[in-house]
C-alpha cells in the first residue's frame, strides 16, 4: 500500500459522513467563521481562522454550526518510511483530528511550515468550487504549535482536504528541516 492509498483509506470514512451532512437541504457547507463585517474570525498568536462542517440555513438550528465527528478509525500497523532526510511514521488516526509532530525544527521554522501549509489548504477567499460530493477540498482547523521534547506538535481537522494535503505538509516539514515526522 502506498502512502497516498493509506491516507485515502483513513480519509474516506470521515468524508462519507461529511458529504452526507453536506447533502442535507438548506445547509451552508464548510463555512469559515467570520466577523460581522465579513472578515475572517481568527484566534491565537498565529491568528488562524477556522471552519465549521455545516451550518443550517433554515429551521430551528439556523446559524448554529454543526460538526461531523468521525465514528470509526482505520486500524493498521504503524507505517514508516524515509522522506528525503526525515523518518516519517503514520499511526491510526481520524481525519478530523490528526496529531502531527515534527522534530528537529526551531520554533520559527515550525510555525512558518505549519502556518503556510494551513493557509495553502484553507481557501481564505472561499474560491474552491465544490466537488460532486458537495465538499470543497479544504482544511478546517489547525491548533497552535506546542513544544514537545524534540520538536513541535499540532492538531488538525483536515476537513475535506484530499490526501495530497497531508503529503504536501510532509514535504513542507522536510523542506523546513524536520528530521522526524509523526502523523497519528
Amino acid at each position: 500500500m502506498t502512502v497516498s492509498e493509506l491516507l485515502r483509506a483513513i480519509r474516506q470514512p470521515y468524508i462519507d459522513l461529511l458529504a452526507k451532512a453536506a447533502a442535507q437541504p438548506a445547509v451552508i457547507v464548510e463555512p469559515a467563521y467570520r466577523q460581522a463585517d465579513g472578515a475572517l474570525a481568527t484566534e491565537g498568536p498565529l491568528a488562524l481562522p477556522c471552519r465549521a462542517d455545516t451550518i443550517p440555513a433554515e429551521g430551528d438550528a439556523v446559524g448554529q454550526p454543526s460538526m461531523v465527528d468521525s465514528t470509526s478509525q482505520l486500524e493498521f500497523e504503524p507505517f514508516a518510511f524515509d522522506l528525503e532526510t526525515a523518518a516519517v511514521s503514520i499511526r491510526p488516526f481520524v481525519w478530523d483530528w490528526a496529531a502531527i509532530e515534527a522534530d528537529g525544527l526551531d520554533e520559527s521554522a515550525a510555525v512558518d511550515a505549519f502556518k503556510t501549509w494551513f493557509f495553502a489548504w484553507f481557501d481564505v477567499d472561499d474560491e474552491n468550487t465544490p466537488a460532486e460530493d458537495g465538499l470543497h477540498g479544504i482544511v478546517h482547523y489547525l491548533s497552535e504549535p506546542v513544544r514537545t521534547e524534540q520538536g513541535w506538535r499540532v492538531n488538525a481537522d483536515l476537513g475535506s482536504a484530499p490526501e495530497t494535503a497531508v503529503e504536501d505538509l510532509l514535504f513542507r516539514l522536510v523542506d523546513a528541516g524536520a528530521t522526524r515526522i509523526s502523523v497519528g
